[in-house]
């Protein structure tokens, strides 16, 4: 598998400050919670690896602070990243020398790349953010390559993540407005077809937490 890049925790802790752009799960004290957040990216590099066919251009949408950057810019030949707050990217970009990411700290809905769409785009955690779904979505379908890829990781928000919530006390975000099935559902209707499907922290849909998902683009 493509070398996944995972960012030391210390410097995480670092660069965050009292923001929350970056989910504190990524470098909890906690180490089985700080290895299944984790997990979902490094499925989704794997899914990259196999159905991948081009590798051009990446958009990295609602990217936040930039941890799958490092990974992406090896994947990648060019990287784009997007997020209203993207201060943290930008320190990440720097640390790790990446000459081949853009980042634009920009509303997705201000941009337009349809005169030079993208042959694959990340949303990591970021559709269930959306109240109107039709918003991201829409920009998701204009930007990417007729037959090119979507990859995505969601909260499944099962009776199961809302215990381990609770266990863990971790607050579900008051803008997680879906469910990954329902971004999912929506996702098909705007026609992405899907590809494959993993689930965090098993492979297989046994109590699912996360869902990691390869779509192509019709």
């Amino acid at each position: 598998m493509s070398t996944f890049i995972e960012i030391p925790t210390d410097y995480l802790a670092q660069i965050a400050g009292d923001g929350d752009r970056i989910p504190r799960l990524y470098y909890a004290d906690n180490h089985v919670l700080r290895r299944m957040f984790w997990q979902r990216l490094y499925r989704m590099t794997g899914q990259m690896d196999r159905c991948l066919r081009s590798r051009g251009s990446c958009l990295d949408f609602g990217g936040g602070a930039g941890v799958f950057l490092p990974t992406l810019a090896n994947l990648f030949e060019k990287v784009t990243l997007v997020d209203l707050e993207a201060r943290q990217a930008e320190l990440v970009k720097g640390h790790y020398a990446l000459a081949n990411v853009q980042i634009l700290q920009a509303d997705a809905s201000a941009l337009d790349f349809r005169s030079a769409p993208f042959d694959a785009a990340v949303a990591a955690d970021v559709l269930e953010h959306f109240k109107d779904l039709s918003v991201p979505l829409d920009l998701l379908r204009d930007w990417i390559k007729p037959g090119g890829l979507l990859f995505t990781s969601l909260p499944t928000e099962t009776h199961v993540y809302a215990l381990l919530r609770r266990v863990f006390g971790v607050e579900k975000p008051l803008d997680h407005y879906h469910t990954g099935y329902e971004v999912e559902e929506r996702l098909q209707r705007h026609g992405f077809q899907k590809i494959e499907t993993s689930c965090v922290p098993l492979h297989l849909p046994i109590a699912p937490l996360f869902l990691i998902t390869a779509w192509r683009r019709g």
